[in-house]
């Protein structure tokens, strides 16, 4: 364990998120990986924007694995069916509804609790397992992220599902088993459903912003989120142009840290576009995000 993680005694998670997309957020979660790494501290970094997961493409992992997420959904006999409505009264969500003499399960409702089945009197009900999407987990190659380390795990909805929190919290779970003394979980934009499956139970919330008015509308929505669910937060200002903004005085107000700013440059968007990583293609890269690890683990040791 690095001297950033010592007196943490223990794994740390930390969230990255944004009220919008396109802040920076993938930006700042995998840059910030590699530096926890390159310090000695074991990381998982875990792609929670199932629809849209981009954090592998950053740092390939090496002979992935994969495995399918799965999630039972009620199926009706209809010949054992005596339309009791038990199932309907049971369903908190409306996914089991009574229509022209049938009963009927709408699977985009359904949150595969089993309280439908265990109501069912007559044994008509019961669940079959069906994909939602897949999880993906394998190392970063040695030369990137020495000598701690980074394993990618990323979360996959199927095209055409809608069930993201659940690939998320598979997504999680398979990072749990990886025991890494670092989780950095690399959330959707916005504060939905996903997102709060994302967040939720971190050590620390890394909010990233630009110091715009669409940024500061969205990053007091993400703040909102964050203080609902008790998590300590910090703000990275990307984009940054040296000019004092709205933002920062909203996080002086609000006595949130800028725990980094990066530079409103276009080498960054360019190292950006191609697949690089930013801390090792700009030069004030490792500055960035070296001084963002260390300040993220300040940030936790405050709340300890």
């Amino acid at each position: 364990m690095t001297n950033s993680m010592q007196s943490l005694n223990g794994r740390l998670t930390v969230a990255v998120a944004s009220g919008k997309g396109g802040t920076g957020k993938t930006l700042v979660a995998t840059n910030l990986a590699v530096a926890a790494a390159r310090s000695g501290t074991p990381a998982a970094l875990v792609d929670c924007d199932a629809d849209a997961p981009n954090d592998a493409l950053f740092l390939a992992p090496a002979s992935p694995q994969v495995r399918e997420v799965m999630v039972p959904l009620p199926v009706v006999d209809e010949d054992a069916c005596t339309l009791c409505g038990a199932c309907r009264t049971a369903c908190s969500y409306g996914a089991i509804r009574i229509l022209g003499g049938k009963v009927m399960v709408f699977p985009e409702l359904c949150h595969n609790c089993g309280a439908c089945v265990r109501a069912c009197r007559s044994g008509a009900l019961s669940e079959v397992p069906v994909r939602v999407g897949e999880v993906e987990w394998g190392s970063v190659a040695a030369d990137i992220a020495a000598p701690g380390g980074v394993d990618v795990v990323t979360g996959r909805l199927d095209i055409g599902e809608v069930k993201t929190p659940t690939v998320v919290r598979a997504a999680r779970k398979q990072a749990e088993v990886l025991h890494k003394t670092l989780t950095i979980l690399d959330s959707p934009p916005g504060v939905a459903c996903a997102a709060v499956a994302s967040i939720r139970d971190a050590d620390v919330l890394v909010l990233v912003t630009e110091p715009t008015p669409f940024g500061l509308h969205d990053l007091e929505l993400t703040v909102e989120l964050g203080r609902e669910m008790g998590i300590p937060i910090g703000v990275v200002i990307n984009r940054d142009t040296g000019v004092p903004s709205e933002v920062e005085a909203y996080c002086d107000r609000s006595g949130i840290p800028i725990l980094s700013r990066i530079l409103f440059d276009r080498r960054v968007a360019e190292i950006y576009a191609s697949g690089g990583l930013v801390i090792d293609g700009h030069p004030d890269g490792d500055e960035w995000f070296t001084g963002l690890w260390r300040a993220v683990c300040a940030l936790a040791e405050e709340d300890v």
